[in-house]
């Protein structure tokens, strides 16, 4: 169905189509004898993409969230297919690596002192960090089921609420 997140999501498939049609003719630097030149001929802006990014961002735009709308015959073809939606979807995350060079472009052109760079950096790491320690506390829920006896995280505040 038609809700919130599949409205964000088309959203941010429409802005990676427009990155990947403008990193078609964003200069890269070329590196030189002393230092670096920025490349300005088109031909060789590229081939440079193509031969790096290219591929991953192409993937990246694909809409998988319209693959959930159809309908599949049978429901172990559905979970299937979910889980390879979901996975491909990492895909998506691969384009955050590419964000660095796009942080040293700004940092050069910015006037900035690199104490306050390097703790904005800290905050940033220290954040996703947090958040990817958070989302494996709460897939320990998923890991074992309420049922097996074992002792989850969880109880211990269902017990505090029941008493």
């Amino acid at each position: 169905s038609f809700d919130m997140f599949f409205a964000v999501c088309a959203v941010i498939d429409f802005i990676f189509l427009v990155d990947l049609v403008l990193q078609f003719f964003i200069m890269v630097p070329k590196r030189m004898a002393v230092g670096h030149q920025m490349e300005h001929r088109q031909s060789v802006i590229v081939v440079n993409y193509l031969k790096t990014w290219f591929a991953i961002d192409f993937i990246s735009i694909i809409p998988f969230d319209l693959l959930q709308l159809v309908p599949q015959a049978e429901q172990g073809k559905t979970m299937k297919a979910v889980k390879v939606i979901r996975l491909l979807r990492l895909l998506k995350l691969a384009r955050v690596f590419r964000a660095s060079r796009v942080i040293h472009r700004i940092e050069t052109s910015a006037s900035i002192s690199y104490g306050r760079i390097d703790l904005l950096k800290f905050f940033v790491i220290l954040v996703v960090i947090t958040h990817w320690l958070a989302n494996l506390w709460a897939l320990t829920l998923q890991l074992v089921e309420e049922g097996d006896g074992v002792p989850r995280w969880i109880d211990a505040f269902t017990e505090q609420e029941q008493s």
